[in-house]
């Protein structure tokens, strides 16, 4: 007769004391993690500035329809109402308008888009601007630069970027930014993100990828440079300002 066989190790079987001890020791590592995630996050996640737009105020609104001999009228973003519909739903903005002014034989018209908080990634609306979009319909790109600088109210605005696109009996300057929580983002000189944005995106902001935007464009058939000497456009640019662009310090390289 044999006796038992014996394991290779030594079964022990818990007690109920040592699994109540061990059900605490789990639940109070969960509890100090949950409490320095609260405490410590918060601090290493960049914020998101206050929101710059009043509740309940349009960007039509916003905007002044007449100054200094300028009257503006609005347009639709697109042709028909169907191809608007399917702008909007592209861009997903949650507020938009586009304006032309004009006095006698002068003209500029400006579009601005904005996002709430979380509702559209920079990404994709760097893949709208006019680098991609205005080419896509026969313009082509004559001039640019990248880092376009003026100055408003003794104070040098956040660099926007400058181009100009022809076409047979077409010409238009353009001014634009792309303003991401309060930062004005500037492109790679092919008009678009750079292959590691999605990365440099995530170093920079953590996980807060929050922040409210916008897309303020102006456009001319004349030289814009021409323009600010002009007090009715130099009252547009005064509203525009506190959107982003005035916020002077604060560029991103895209």
């Amino acid at each position: 007769m044999t006796g038992p066989k014996t394991l290779p190790f030594d079964v022990v079987t818990p007690t109920a004391a040592a699994t109540a001890r061990h059900r605490r020791e789990k639940w109070l590592v969960i509890g100090l993690i949950l409490s320095l995630s609260a405490g410590v996050l918060p601090q290493i996640l960049p914020r998101s500035r206050p929101a710059v737009l009043k509740p309940n105020l349009s960007l039509a609104d916003y905007l002044p329809q007449d100054m200094a001999g300028w009257h503006g009228v609005d347009k639709p973003l697109a042709e028909t109402e169907a191809l608007a519909g399917t702008v909007k739903s592209i861009l997903n903005f949650d507020d938009a308008v586009l304006r032309v002014y004009r006095k006698r034989d002068e003209e500029f018209s400006v579009y601005i888009a904005y996002w709430q908080p979380g509702k559209m990634p920079a990404r994709d609306i760097a893949f709208h601007i006019p680098d991609k979009c205005w080419t896509a319909t026969g313009l082509k790109r004559t001039a640019a630069n990248y880092r376009y600088q003026r100055e408003f109210d003794r104070q040098q605005l956040a660099p926007a970027q400058y181009r100009e696109f022809e076409a047979p009996n077409v010409h238009q300057s353009v001014i634009y930014w792309h303003i991401f929580d309060g930062k004005a983002i500037v492109y790679n000189p092919d008009g678009s993100p750079s292959n590691f944005s999605l990365l440099t995106d995530l170093f920079r902001r953590g996980l807060n990828q929050r922040g409210e935007q916008f897309f303020i464009r102006i456009s001319s058939p004349r030289d814009l440079n021409a323009l600010w000497s002009d007090r009715g456009f130099l009252e547009v640019i005064e509203l525009i300002a506190p959107l982003g662009p005035g916020l002077h310090s604060t560029v991103e390289q895209f």
